[in-house]
């Protein structure tokens, strides 16, 4: 006959038999009641560790969710799980997680929707949100904040009226690109921005990251002195479905951008600079199927830095965004809240940008024909 072998849990109360205490004085050791001041000699201390050390004693997580009203788990909600960088988020999130103690739970809304995940993130208790989602986030909060759940928006254009938003400094990376193009004696500089609809039409209110880096590229070229003709700011499409944005590439509208830069009335920019990398490896092979050199007779420059950008041909100079960097620290600033008084006040956390020379940059070409 088979013989079935359980082992007791160890509780609290064996480890308090153990070492000679009372019940308190372990829960107290072993860190339940971190905000509580209580004086315990070292000698007890080091003797509860030992005694918990010898037993196994493992921490009773569902005992604790039920006490705090909230699991030690922390949600990924996004809306592109596929899409490179928000991956490259969720393995920074991981590892802060797993170093932390907590678990990271992933929830697309690709398919169910936004208020089924949002119903579904306040049943599973957690004890933090990371939201990485296009479109209003006005359900997100609201439902978060009636249910004091913090929540940690990554890789964001707009500012929020609540919880925390972790994004990039774009305009660290703005101000590095130009540099380096103004270094190669580019002053006709063109950007392709993104297609998003905007939400305010006299442009003070961002609608996305990528009319976010298009405000600051125009800021910094005022800044500069640097002329920006009419139509030398052109965009791609990105298609817009209720709430959701698609990230996946529309082709046609990135090269049909880029013509209209090339063919510009005032004569075409000797250097183009795109709102992403995906743009970017468009914009140059437009570039390559009208005859034009990548670099000798244009310049590109991305932004992203994503795998593709390395293993094109030329290799892409782009802006790298830190995204592991932020899916970090979007953990660590949910973890602080997890035993901290719920406070939905928004705050913004900026994380540099740095800048990658690669082989799609060089010096600004002279360029004969001015209508071309």
């Amino acid at each position: 006959m088979n013989r079935v072998i359980i082992e007791a849990m160890i509780t609290m109360s064996d480890v308090a038999r153990r070492a000679g205490v009372s019940r308190s004085t372990v829960s107290h050791v072993l860190s339940e009641h971190q905000g509580e001041t209580v004086r315990i000699p070292d000698a007890t201390r080091q003797r509860v560790l030992e005694a918990a050390r010898e037993m196994g004693y493992r921490p009773n997580a569902l005992a604790r969710s039920v006490r705090s009203g909230k699991t030690r788990m922390i949600g990924y909600l996004v809306d592109e799980p596929r899409y490179e960088p928000y991956w490259n988020i969720m393995v920074g999130a991981l590892e802060a997680a797993d170093e932390l103690g907590f678990t990271l739970k992933i929830l697309s809304v690709s398919h169910p929707t936004l208020a089924d995940r949002v119903r579904q993130c306040t049943e599973l208790r957690l004890s933090g949100i990371i939201a990485r989602l296009a479109g209003s986030k006005r359900l997100l909060f609201e439902e978060a904040n009636h249910a004091q759940i913090p929540v940690v928006t990554v890789d964001e254009g707009i500012p929020q009226l609540f919880g925390t938003r972790i994004t990039s400094d774009d305009a660290l990376g703005i101000g590095y690109v130009l540099d380096h193009l103004t270094h190669f004696g580019h002053r006709k500089i063109g950007f392709i921005s993104s297609g998003f609809p905007r939400l305010n039409p006299v442009r003070k209110d961002p609608g996305d990251i990528g009319t976010a880096r298009e405000e600051l590229f125009r800021q910094e070229m005022a800044a500069r002195g640097l002329p920006l003709p009419e139509g030398y700011v052109t965009h791609d499409t990105v298609m817009v479905f209720g709430c959701k944005a698609e990230v996946t590439i529309d082709s046609s509208s990135a090269q049909a951008a880029t013509n209209a830069l090339l063919h510009h009335p005032q004569g075409r920019p000797t250097a183009i600079v795109c709102w992403r990398d995906e743009t970017a490896l468009l914009a140059i092979q437009e570039c390559h199927r009208q005859g034009l050199r990548v670099p000798e007779d244009i310049s590109l420059v991305g932004f992203s830095d994503i795998s593709a950008a390395r293993l094109c041909d030329p290799p892409l100079s782009t802006v790298k965004t830190p995204w592991e960097a932020m899916g970090r620290l979007a953990i660590q600033e949910l973890v602080q809240r997890v035993d901290s008084n719920f406070d939905p006040a928004p705050t913004t956390h900026l994380v540099p940008t740095t800048f990658i020379t690669r082989a799609t940059s060089g010096p600004a070409p002279r360029i004969k024909n001015s209508r071309r």
